[in-house]
């Protein structure tokens, strides 16, 4: 592991970047927090990194970048009697696809940075053009009033005409918002100025499952990402996974008539939003829906109910 002096000394090259000679890179980014309800941006990298089989190239020293007691390190026992504290991770991975794929993959998922979003940008820019990243899209994800077995809505916007042009062609909607917003649009914003192509992709995870993972938006995602990135994911493993999800909240709902009548009464499409980044405060559900809250500790308890029936038999 080498100290890289261009990036004043907060990158760690866990390989040779400049020799892993890259085929037309097509990169991916998802950051936890404020811009991945359901961890569906996160979800979709992460996916890929286990699916097909990523190799972990670089990292981002957290210490500049996150402030500790809002982003907090978790802990983690590695040997009887030893507790470690395990740092948020901002990492790339690469992916070597196939040779009929003609391009391959740069991977990259982190938290939201608390703190020096504009050096945070540098670092993660320098990086894929250190790759040789043709073309960048960042994932996101906000909380909607939506069924879980709705089809995602995608929404999303671009940087280059070429790129605009393709999202249109598969209506890809996007909008005039004006307001706080993520580090999405900070490391657009910068990528344009680089004359690095890039885009973002958005989707829509219902506001009454906030801290359950969804799959089936992940591989929204990552579905449009492949149209226009021209590259086919293997996503047969996550669209089980959210059929899985889906028939377990099924019956959560029917053992409960009033919470399942108000879900059904929650509209199959959403309302385009103009961009992968919530409003300041989460949105609240429909006042006839219990809480959030309320909802995912129900649901977490019959989660584990199942999984003790299943323990027994």
């Amino acid at each position: 592991m080498r100290q890289v002096s261009q990036t004043d000394g907060v990158l760690r090259e866990l390989e040779d970047l400049a020799s892993l000679r890259l085929r037309q890179p097509f990169a991916i980014v998802g950051f936890g927090g404020w811009i991945d309800a359901g961890f569906a941006a996160t979800g979709a990298v992460r996916y890929l990194v286990d699916q097909l089989s990523a190799t972990r190239v670089a990292e981002i020293d957290p210490e500049p970048f996150y402030a500790f007691t809002d982003t907090r390190p978790r802990v983690s026992h590695p040997a009887p009697g030893r507790r470690e504290p395990v740092w948020p991770k901002a990492e790339w991975y690469v992916v070597h696809m196939p040779e009929k794929a003609n391009r391959d993959l740069v991977l990259f998922t982190a938290p939201e940075p608390n703190l020096r979003w504009r050096g945070f940008t540098t670092v993660v820019l320098d990086v894929f053009q250190k790759l040789g990243t043709e073309t960048l899209v960042s994932f996101g994800a906000v909380l909607a009033p939506v069924h879980h077995r709705a089809r995602p809505p995608v929404r999303g916007w671009a940087t280059t005409d070429p790129l605009r042009a393709l999202l249109r062609r598969r209506q890809v909607g996007s909008g005039r918002y004006e307001g706080p917003t993520g580090i999405t649009t900070v490391l657009l914003a910068a990528a344009r100025d680089r004359g690095l192509a890039a885009f973002s992709l958005s989707t829509s995870s219902p506001s009454y499952l906030t801290d359950m993972p969804n799959p089936r938006a992940s591989a929204a995602l990552l579905r449009m990402a492949g149209e226009i990135g021209a590259v086919q994911f293997p996503l047969s493993d996550l669209d089980a996974e959210s059929m899985v999800v889906a028939e377990r909240v099924d019956q959560f709902l029917a053992e409960r008539p009033e919470l399942r009548e108000a879900v059904e009464r929650l509209p199959f499409t959403a309302e385009p939003d103009p961009e992968p980044s919530p409003p300041p405060r989460p949105q609240e559900p429909p006042a006839e829906l219990p809480s959030s809250a309320a909802v995912l500790q129900d649901l977490e308890e019959f989660l584990k109910s199942l999984r003790r029936d299943n323990s027994d038999t």
